[in-house]
């Protein structure tokens, strides 16, 4: 039976040869890809400034997310002195639209959903930064064929995610500024082998906690209950979430209901660093799902954008687009931006 190669022995080749293009590119005013991956998130970003009264929660902190990263690639001196003044301007520019999004379209989410709103409003106000390193994950090799037939198998059960307890968690990181991390919260994040949107949002956990600098606290808790690390565990989240991005990458190429789990597992795991996520292939085929206006969706009735996502957490905004795929298509490029700009 066939098997993957190395991917991360073929990662550092690919990227390795990038490198020298990019750079010589760069030398003569021509980025080979990162100014087309500016263009498509400046695109992207456009579409929310052109369409803020559909613009929902979700998508609001999946564009601070995208902020975040923005805004440490400007304050990472050693990348920001090596770009040109065109993309230093892009990126600057691209900086002020969360801004002027949230300042329009908050009052209309707050009327929207409000308890959501209310869950999520220390998050929503502001750039989210997470904790980011450079780092791999010590990648299995498994066969991809008969695991897809066995995902096929699993993927009904596994997406009815229990968005309540989650959401819960979050709440109790959000509103507390004592750093609350309760035993039921560490236990939901260190169930093994979910898949979907139940692995993304354990992940996610971890990040509302740098996001409240309680890092800290979830390290003591995690130490205290299960004897192990944030660090440890979101390689691991991500391990297991990369293992079930390359399955369902074989089944969302052209754009498909898991178009919107593709992406958020790639944001979430990017915006950590963990490097393997740089796929091109992967980023070819986002590049590919993004509609002449911006925004990416599907084909579906404008009352009910079909992204596998359940309808409290997406929002239509016309034509198919949606406001959390399309927000998250945002965070994915420039959190790929960030962590190739690293690498170089």
């Amino acid at each position: 039976m066939a098997r993957n190669v190395p991917l991360f022995a073929l990662l550092l080749l690919v990227l390795s040869a990038l490198s020298a293009s990019l750079v010589d590119a760069r030398e003569h005013g021509q980025p080979s890809l990162v100014l087309p991956l500016l263009d498509s998130l400046e695109q992207g970003l456009r579409f929310f400034t052109e369409n803020t009264a559909s613009v929902n929660v979700d998508g609001m902190f999946a564009l601070r997310l995208t902020q975040g990263q923005l805004v440490d690639i400007r304050n990472d001196t050693r990348v920001w002195d090596s770009l040109s003044s065109e993309i230093q301007d892009k990126i600057t520019a691209m900086i002020e639209i969360p801004d002027a999004i949230y300042a329009e379209t908050h009052a209309q989410m707050a009327q929207f959903k409000p308890a959501y709103f209310a869950l999520f409003l220390p998050a929503l106000t502001r750039p989210v930064h997470v904790d980011w390193r450079r780092q791999s994950l010590n990648l299995p090799t498994w066969d991809i064929v008969s695991e897809t037939a066995d995902y096929v198998m699993s993927q009904q059960a596994q997406t009815v995610h229990n968005y309540t307890e989650t959401d819960i968690c979050y709440s109790n990181i959000l509103s507390n500024s004592k750093c609350a991390i309760s035993k039921v919260c560490v236990n939901m994040l260190m169930r093994p082998n979910k898949k979907q949107y139940a692995s993304t949002h354990q992940l996610l956990y971890t990040q509302m906690a740098e996001i409240q600098g309680c890092s800290e606290e979830l390290e003591r808790s995690l130490q205290k209950w299960y004897a192990k690390s944030v660090d440890d565990v979101k390689e691991d989240l991500c391990r297991n979430i990369y293992k079930d991005a390359s399955i369902v990458y074989a089944r969302t190429n052209p754009a498909s209901t898991l178009s919107d789990i593709f992406l958020e597992q790639n944001a979430v795991c990017l915006s950590a660093g963990f490097i393997e996520f740089l796929r091109f292939d992967w980023l070819s085929a986002v590049l590919s799902w993004q509609r002449m206006n911006g925004c990416f969706g599907l084909e579906v009735d404008d009352a009910n954008p079909v992204t596998g996502r359940r309808l409290l957490m997406e929002r239509s905004m016309g034509g198919g687009c949606g406001s959390h795929i399309s927000g998250l298509a945002a965070a994915y490029l420039s959190s790929f931006l960030k962590n190739l700009l690293s690498l170089l």
